[in-house]
């Protein structure tokens, strides 16, 4: 499972713990392990990304 999130700032990111940093775009969309997410969250390089309702969107 992995949820959809929005970068805040262009850098190098990992999208799961084990995988190798890619350059990602300020603004950019992209599917991440929830702990990822989370991490990125917290340390404000990223934010959740909600559907037209207000869901966050996830991908299995």
């Amino acid at each position: 499972m992995k949820v959809l999130i929005q970068y805040e700032e262009t850098g190098m990111y990992k999208d799961s713990t084990w995988s190798t940093p890619s350059l990602r775009a300020k603004g950019q969309l992209h599917a991440v392990e929830p702990a990822c997410a989370a991490t990125l969250i917290k340390n404000h390089k990223a934010s959740l990304h909600r559907n037209k309702q207000g869901d966050i969107v996830i991908e299995k």
